[in-house]
């Protein structure tokens, strides 16, 4: 560890390059002197309405104005007060005129992303990394899987005591910014803990294993269910057998064998929010999966989707607009009657997709989600 700090800080200040290149004025890297001007604009327009200061548990002054909520370094808000950081109301001007129920993909644009599909682990990816002493910068997204929960730009302002490790973070919920709030203008850390930071970064920069499957208004854009898509979640439906099913999920709390009148077997097994049906002939030996069905949102589904997902966000990750009326529904993309095809149906109180294809031109696999109130309740897939 000793040693490879001492790697990143030899390269930190003598060139940078091996990290990222080099800031520059218009790729509109952020910086601690935005964040000063910001803040000093803040407590500008916050001087000109009502000010309430109120003391937070752990002993700092707080300042309660128009746009949010101040954190400030004297006991009194004037002219002179050095704003430490804020938590900003809905109505605020906010840093790059990013607004709360802005979109994501707003707020990825506007500032530096390297990395378009977010590729990483399952629950982070990094943006970018640039610069060296004495500022360094870097982004990065917190998720849960596809759900983007958080997205930060931090800056590393080297000064004679330390480093300041600052910047500004938002809080996404589906797809929107929620929350915004500019931290840490006085929070000083060593110079290790900052390299040590940038390491664990730059270290997830090199996972690229999990992705943001893209999404589009546009459906001339997007493939249709296709083969590929039955692979998800560690597992592959159309060649998923019980075993492999154990590898992934563990064994199944339930497992319970049903025989129809022909003296085969139907084998359901079933997880925390996930059941598999396996056929068997009538000695029990194993045929093919039957189907799955999902209903709890801990494993995701074909692209990304989950039990909880909003009906818009699965249709966009997907073919659509491609078709028109159909005698079941609306025709996302094909016939609606030979596969493959997608179609979307309304009841009095559900909406329901069905998208299918034949893999080989011979098996036909369904997959059916069925929507309550705008959500995602359950998907099951069929092999017939």
């Amino acid at each position: 560890m000793k040693k490879l700090i001492s790697l990143l800080l030899a390269l930190l200040l003598i060139t940078g390059a091996c990290l990222a290149e080099p800031m520059t004025e218009e790729a509109a890297y952020p910086t601690y002197e935005e964040l000063e001007i910001y803040l000093s604009a803040l407590r500008q327009r916050s001087l000109e309405g009502s000010v309430e200061i109120t003391k937070a548990d752990n002993g700092d002054t707080l300042a309660i104005v128009s746009e949010g909520l101040l954190r400030i370094a004297d006991e009194t808000l004037d002219k002179n007060t050095a704003v430490l950081g804020a938590v900003l109301d809905p109505t605020a001007a906010c840093p790059r005129g990013l607004m709360i129920g802005d979109s994501l993909s707003k707020l990825l644009s506007t500032y530096p992303n390297h990395n378009p599909d977010l590729a990483g682990n399952y629950n982070d990816a990094a943006l970018y990394i640039s610069g060296s002493k004495p500022e360094a910068v870097l982004g990065w997204v917190l998720r849960d899987g596809q759900r983007v929960t958080q997205v930060t730009h931090c800056i590393y302002h080297w000064v004679a005591d330390g480093v300041i490790s600052c910047g500004v973070s938002y809080q996404i919920d589906n797809d929107m910014i929620v929350n915004i709030a500019v931290f840490g203008m006085d929070q000083r850390i060593d110079e290790t803990q900052a390299l040590q930071e940038i390491a664990d970064t730059a270290e997830i920069q090199e996972a690229t294993h999990y992705f943001a499957y893209p999404k589009s208004e546009d459906g001339s854009l997007l493939a249709p269910f296709v083969r590929e898509d039955l692979s998800f979640g560690g597992l592959d439906f159309l060649d998923l057998t019980p075993e492999m099913a154990t590898a992934v999920l563990g064994s199944s709390p339930v497992d319970e064998w049903k025989q129809d009148s022909s003296g085969e077997y139907l084998r359901i097994r079933q997880w925390d929010g996930v059941s598999i049906y396996f056929n068997y002939d009538s000695s029990k030996q194993f045929k093919q999966v039957n189907s799955m069905l999902i209903n709890g949102d801990t494993l995701e589904g074909p692209r990304g989707v989950r039990v909880g997902d909003s009906m818009e966000s699965v249709m966009y990750r997907f073919s659509h607009g491609q078709g028109g009326t159909v005698d079941n529904g609306i025709a996302l993309y094909g016939d609606g009657v030979n596969a493959p095809f997608g179609i979307l149906a309304y009841g009095e109180t559900t909406a329901t997709i069905n998208y299918a294809l034949s893999p080989d031109g011979e098996a036909l696999v369904h997959w059916q989600l069925t929507f309550v109130g705008g959500k995602l309740q359950e998907m099951r897939m069929l092999l017939r």
